[in-house]
């Protein structure tokens, strides 16, 4: 499967390939896009009007998080696809290693800072004393889980790179699915208002990150990813960085300025 994978990205008209590989592509975004939908939807109903304040004051933050992974996947997939283009499977392997590095780094560091520093945070960017507990409760549970939700959105862009389109979006709508299932669970079963959301959320990017962890484990993926290669690799950083740097700087701007 890998090397009829790889030999069709190298022989196939680039027409049939850009509309096979981006219908999933596209699929899987919209159905990702519905995630803060139905939080609103349920929060709504099950927590008030300033319950949804409180998801709208988290909302910036939330966006800048998946900024950075995002920035580090597109950084990476660049770097991927054109490894993989010149049948340089190692510097493809490396590259994937470097970006879970990353993720895994920057999502720890993400997560200590939302813990100390998360009321300063919210009341940047618009909490009022009525508005900071409802916020408060959703982003405590969110940032427990930012490494689940950095892991997936990066590591789709893997996905992507590789040729595994399909892959990726049914990683999106495992993750949508299952949020849309427990919402009304915790929210209204457990009676656990906006915390159950944030709950309900996390759980669901916990299984999209799984799916994908079982993608490379199961030698589906065309590349291999090694432990020895998870780690910082300084020669692939610059280029992740010099690429996915216009991408993240477009989604805080859109964050701040929105």
């Amino acid at each position: 499967m890998r090397e009829e994978r790889k030999k069709e990205l190298a022989t196939k008209p680039i027409g049939k390939l850009l509309f096979r590989y981006s219908m999933p592509a596209i699929v899987g975004m919209v159905v990702n896009s519905l995630y803060n939908l139905v939080d609103a939807i349920f929060i709504g109903q099950g927590a008030g009007a300033m319950a949804l304040g409180g998801i709208a004051v988290s909302f910036p933050i939330q966006i800048i998080i998946l900024a950075i992974a995002m920035s580090v996947g597109i950084g990476t997939a660049s770097v991927m696809s054109r490894a993989l283009g010149a049948n340089n499977d190692e510097l493809a392997e490396r590259a994937a290693g470097n970006s879970i590095a990353m993720i895994v780094i920057i999502s720890l560091a993400a997560t200590i800072a939302g813990l100390f520093l998360l009321e300063p945070l919210l009341r940047v960017f618009g909490a009022t004393d009525e508005i900071l507990p409802y916020a408060r409760d959703y982003m405590e549970v969110i940032v427990i889980g930012i490494i689940f939700y950095a892991f997936t959105i990066s590591t789709n862009n893997l996905v992507r790179a590789e040729g595994s389109a399909k892959t990726a979006m049914v990683s999106m709508i495992i993750g949508t699915g299952l949020n849309i299932v427990l919402d009304p669970i915790f929210i209204f079963g457990f009676d656990m208002g906006i915390k159950g959301a944030a709950i309900a959320t996390v759980i669901a990017v916990f299984c999209s990150s799984l799916f994908l962890v079982w993608h490379y484990a199961s030698g589906r993926a065309v590349i291999k990813i090694h432990f020895r290669t998870i780690r910082l690799h300084f020669d692939v950083i610059p280029e992740v960085v010099k690429i996915g740097a216009s991408s993240l700087v477009r989604m805080i701007a859109a964050s701040l300025f929105a």
